[in-house]
């Protein structure tokens, strides 16, 4: 007994000296930068985790820290650790380590710092881009990461946007980048049911671009590789947003704005200039046709006739770009909320975009719900991320459609047209649309379309052992369109059938699951290893019913109120099944080797030729870290030389294109019967590109960062209809027979030019040059002409989008007429003005030169501005409207004139060396180079401004954020004057009657509590 008691004294006693050996620590964390509180930093004494912080204004209390404790240790992610001394109510900065925050690559298939990164990738984050009023996910990559290109048919709300990554490796397959979202490959691409109108749905503008944290585009071959038979064009790797542990953080944002076309697009004379020049071209008709002409009868014979084609209306002149389109306006909504604790962080967001477009037609309502919960517990990690959305478009109908209200502008409805009577009925007065009244089109007739979607991925990651971790994801991505188009009995598009209602239900949905085993390690300190050996399934499904009703009896338009109704379906499937291995090796962080392969199996590929093989070997040298790099350390802070191969792919886009098939729908002696309507074609494969890359990445003095890729990309393989006998009835047959080459160069630079205590400046510059080549048909054909287009033509040893037409020589000073190069082959520079004579050769392409952007971020104090100019030189666009340009022709008497006919550039008499033609009533168009135009310009492609009310005011009102700004999109072209469409032209460059792009003025509020 008297030992226990001494043993419980002497326990006691040294309980109680070392309580009275402990001290509290206590004090606030802060960002250097802003001064902003730091929520879920980690504070460690003497080597051991005390706890993160999680109070919102980022205070700390630590008790019982032994008085033996000296100092304490801070870490953040993305910051600089701080070893402080202990003191009382410290205070801590924490400075950005703009090393680690510049150098995170994401592949989709992990992480990786940059300077262990082999491959060439350009990683964006949206941060300083989330003011921007753009409703795609793509139009943020615009002018910020070089080798991209990107470029719309349409500058309607929610219109389809085309995305070039060095350049087209494909003619008849996909030439779209892969997207990729928080590591799954997601479905992106035209929903819309119907193409009345070029803008077509967006399945990429149904995502809040806001909810999106960070995008890497993927360009060579060393991570695109792992992708297989989808990477060939590119990937672009989506990080969304996610939780991070500490105070529930909520934040609500609203914006609001107008818009209006970019740039003046196809600009027109007014009613009397019109009627002036009309009146000159009858009179010159007149002394060209008629025998002893005299200049009384060529007046009296122009002022008889003029009349029928630019009377004065009652209602006067009418300007039909008033008449037809609107200030465009939009309104935005978000609300998000952020938080946690250290095993369990989520994040959430809601909101809604309300865009209208130009037209009464044109307009975009959308609704997104997103949630990212992410769980640790022991050894397992749990993600859960969901997207819902539900979006509203209507688009007007473009191209050369009459019911185009651009068309209807532009040429086919003049000012002595109008839209209508003095009694107030619809006018009929339309000779160049067939007395169509665009007015009572768009009054009647629509063409909509509704998407809902729903995204949805689980992943589950199970450290099993010493850095060996299983990891399962399973993705749902579910989308379903209802498209409905109505014509009016009462419109021209549905009078002769009194009324059609057109309606596609289409149904698409993707299953994919992914199984990955990873592993990496360091032994001795300097060999690092990274593995990863996975497996994947993707099962695809798209369903739609097709219903068509015509003879209302009525102006209701379901189909269940038609006398006649017809009705169709059809399901098609695809699976692919991947095998998947990658290997990444480092030695003492100076040299690098990477080496990727995968294995494809496709159900759109007979069986012999199902399964491909894709790799990639890549390697890296950080020379800086040598020896003998040592004296210019300082100005070359880090250096690295790259080069990779590899080779990705492309499938078919048909998905039954290999197979034999029989077509039903024939008749046999008045019998229902079928018919082979496509020959089996065990041999179709998969198109494969050769991917070579060489870079070098520069840092010096830790301030500028430079990087230089030069690149060779062929595609060999290409997916063409090779000719056959005719006996067939078929006529071709889809081979794999064509090969394509892209080569070019990317630069970029990024510099940090003020970083001090008020002032924070910094600027990124891009520049890339690609070249296209096509380096083979089927080894017989040269050349072939375009289906679609007969401007372009498709030439071995020429840019696959070549223009072909007459070469244009001026106007003739004898005769006043067009003039062109006979070029017949002999070298002679001989001209006529006879176009049979001539013959068409390439003038050129739609390529530009040399393409890029430049980008400025400055902030000081609480004032921030960010601007990014985007540029393209030595590019072209070919107009393909010919009823314009026929100086004279008979849409320029029954409609619009451009306003370049001017006549005081016209040739009048013998002698005169004029920059136009004669205009003379009853000319016909020639297709010739007069109407290729350069896209050089330059655009503020986006600009923000902001005020935030500093901290100190900020702390009595509980608000940790109180923001203004305004923001503005595509505000200002430099172009050429005679460039009288939109710079940012199709891909191909043939250009008609598109909705140009919009000019965007937003202002907005954000305010976090």
């Amino acid at each position: 007994m008297r030992k226990l008691m001494m043993f419980l004294s002497c326990l006691l006693f040294s309980i109680g000296y070392m309580t009275a050996q402990t001290q509290k620590v206590s004090g606030v964390v802060l960002s250097e930068d802003d001064g902003s509180p730091i929520i879920g930093a980690t504070v460690m004494v003497q080597g051991t985790s005390i706890g993160t912080i999680t109070d919102i204004d980022g205070n700390f209390s630590i008790p019982n820290v032994p008085m033996s404790a000296k100092k304490i240790a801070v870490s953040y992610i993305g910051m600089k650790n701080q070893v402080v001394n202990i003191a009382p109510n410290m205070k801590i900065n924490m400075a950005f380590d703009t090393e680690v925050l510049d150098e995170v690559i994401v592949t989709g298939y992990g992480t990786f710092k940059k300077t262990s990164f082999t491959g060439s990738a350009s990683n964006m984050s949206t941060e300083k881009l989330q003011d921007v009023p753009a409703l795609s996910v793509s139009s943020k990559l615009a002018g910020g990461v070089s080798g991209v290109q990107i470029t719309s048919t349409s500058g309607q709300p929610g219109a389809v946007e085309s995305v070039r990554i060095r350049g087209m490796g494909s003619i008849n397959a996909d030439n779209e980048p892969l997207y990729v979202i928080d590591g799954v490959p997601m479905s992106s691409g035209n929903v819309s049911g119907f193409s009345y109108s070029q803008a077509g749905t967006s399945l990429l503008s149904t995502i809040n671009s806001n909810d999106i944290e960070s995008m890497t585009v993927i360009k060579d071959a060393a991570a695109a590789s792992l992708y297989g038979s989808r990477a060939a064009n590119g990937v672009i790797v989506i990080t969304t947003k996610k939780g991070s542990a500490g105070k529930t953080a909520f934040n609500f944002k609203s914006s609001w704005g107008f818009s209006d076309m970019a740039i003046n697009y196809r600009p027109v004379l007014n009613g009397r200039d019109r009627r002036d020049l009309l009146h000159t071209g009858l009179k010159n008709y007149y002394m060209q046709n008629v025998e002893n002409p005299t200049e009384d009868g060529a007046l009296n014979f122009a002022n008889s006739q003029i009349d029928g084609y630019a009377a004065e209306p009652w209602s006067g002149y009418t300007d039909w770009k008033d008449v037809l389109f609107r200030k465009g306006s939009h309104q935005n909504y978000e609300f998000s909320a952020q938080g946690g604790s250290d095993k369990t962080k989520f994040y959430t967001s809601m909101s809604y975009v309300n865009q209208k477009g130009l037209t009464q037609n044109s307009g975009y309502e959308r609704l997104t719900g997103m949630a990212n919960v992410s769980h640790t517990t022991g050894k397992v990690d749990i993600d859960v991320n969901t997207m819902f959305s539900r979006t509203n478009q209507s688009q007007n109908s473009e191209g050369t459609s009459f019911a185009s209200p651009i068309m209807v502008a532009a040429m086919t409805a003049s000012p002595s047209t109008f839209p209508y009577n003095e009694d107030g009925s619809y006018s009929t007065n339309f000779p160049a649309l067939n007395g169509a009244n665009i007015v009572k089109t768009m009054d009647y007739n629509y063409d909509r379309n509704t998407v809902t979607r729903s995204l949805n991925t689980v992943s589950v990651s199970w450290n099993i052992w010493d850095n060996l971790r299983l990891k399962e994801v399973f993705n749902y991505d579910y989308n379903q369109a209802n498209n409905r188009v109505w014509w009016d009995p009462r419109s021209n598009d549905g009078r002769s059938s009194n009324g059609v209602f057109q309606r596609y239900m289409m149904n698409r949905d993707k299953w994919t699951t992914q199984t990955q085993l990873t592993y990496n390690k360091t032994f001795a300190e300097k060999h690092s290893i990274d593995g990863l050996l996975g497996f994947e399934t993707e099962d695809y499904t798209l369903d739609y019913v097709y219903a068509n009703g015509i003879d209302f009896p009525g102006y209701l338009e379901e189909i269940t109120n038609a006398a006649t109704t017809r009705a169709s379906s059809f399901k098609s499937k695809y699976r692919m099944t991947s095998m998947l291995g990658r290997l990444n090796y480092d030695y003492d962080n100076k040299y690098y080797f990477s080496a990727s392969f995968r294995r494809d199996g496709s159900s759109r590929l007979a069986k012999d030729s199902r399964w491909g093989n894709f790799w990639s070997l890549s390697g890296s040298w950080r020379f800086t870290h040598e020896k003998f790099m040592d004296e210019v350390k300082d100005i070359i802070t880090d250096g690295k030389l790259r080069a990779s191969y590899g080779i990705n792919g492309t499938q078919p886009t048909d998905y039954y294109g290999y197979m034999g098939l029989y077509s039903y729908g024939y008749n046999y002696n008045g019998k229902p019967g079928s018919a082979e309507s496509r020959l089996y074609n065990p041999d179709l494969k998969w198109e494969k590109s050769n991917a070579t890359n060489i870079g070098l990445d520069l840092t010096f003095l830790n301030r500028i960062t430079l990087s230089f890729d030069w690149y060779n990309r062929v595609t060999k393989d290409l997916l063409l209809d090779q000719p056959i006998s005719m006996t067939t009835g078929m006529g071709s047959i889809l081979k794999n027979i064509g090969s394509i080459r892209n080569r070019g160069f990317e630069f970029e630079i990024k510099s940090t030019n003020i970083e001090t205590g008020d002032w924070y400046w910094t600027t990124s510059f891009n520049l890339s040059h690609n070249k296209n080549k096509l380096t083979k048909l089927d080894g017989v054909q040269t050349e072939m002409m375009d289906v679609d287009f007969s401007q372009l033509i498709h030439r071995v040893g020429e840019p696959f989008n070549s223009y072909y037409a007459y070469e244009y020589a001026g106007v003739d000073p004898d005769t006043g007429k067009e003039s062109f190069y006979v070029n017949d082959g002999s070298g002679s520079n001989a001209i006529t003005t006879n176009v049979s004579e001539a013959n068409k050769v390439i003038v050129g392409n739609a390529d530009p030169k040399v393409q890029g952007g430049l980008t400025n971020f400055l902030s000081w104090k609480t004032f921030d501005l960010n601007f990014t100019l985007t540029y393209s030189f030595g590019g072209h666009i070919y107009d393909g409207a010919s009823w314009l340009q026929s100086n004279g022709g008979t849409y320029h008497y029954n409609g619009n004139i451009p306003s370049y006919y001017k006549e005081s550039d016209m040739w009048q008499k013998p002698g005169d060396h004029a920059k136009l033609p004669q205009f003379v009533f009853g000319n016909s168009a020639a297709m010739s180079s007069r109407w290729m135009h350069s896209t050089n310009h330059v655009r503020l492609k986006n600009i923000t401004l902001g005020y935030s009310l500093p901290k100190s005011l900020l702390q009595r009102t509980g608000l940790t954020k109180i923001r203004a700004y305004a923001a503005a999109n595509n505000l200002f072209t430099i172009k050429s004057s005679n460039l009288y469409v939109d710079p940012e032209a199709p891909v191909n460059g043939i250009v008609y009657f598109e909705t140009p792009a919009l000019k965007t003025i937003t202002f907005g509020i954000e305010i976090g509590f």
